[in-house]
């Protein structure tokens, strides 16, 4: 299974063509991932994205980590509860940081 082109679609074109495609393709997921981290970022702290400002809903919740106790039957969320909360960094690194 060929992932770059499952179905098929340039079995029949130049290698040129196909590199150039896969090199489009991978800059098409960069600029969607920091297409998401925008809105990541803007729910997170208002106004840290001056184009989405008022647009995007606060959320208060961990945005990398939105699991919570009730879900610890998925593996691995109990240890990962252990570890501190953004909130609590504070008490983490040094107070000159």
């Amino acid at each position: 299974l060929d992932l770059f082109d499952p179905f098929g679609f340039s079995k029949g074109a130049s290698a040129e063509k196909k590199a150039k495609g896969l090199l489009v393709e991978i800059n098409n997921g960069r600029a969607a991932m920091i297409g998401i981290m925008g809105f990541v970022a803007a729910a997170s702290v208002e106004g840290s994205v001056p184009a989405l400002s008022g647009l995007i809903e606060h959320y208060d919740g961990e945005v990398m980590a939105p699991w919570s106790a009730s879900d610890s039957s998925v593996p691995y969320v109990t240890e990962m509860l252990k570890f501190p909360h953004l909130d609590n960094w504070k008490y983490v690194l040094p107070s000159n940081w």
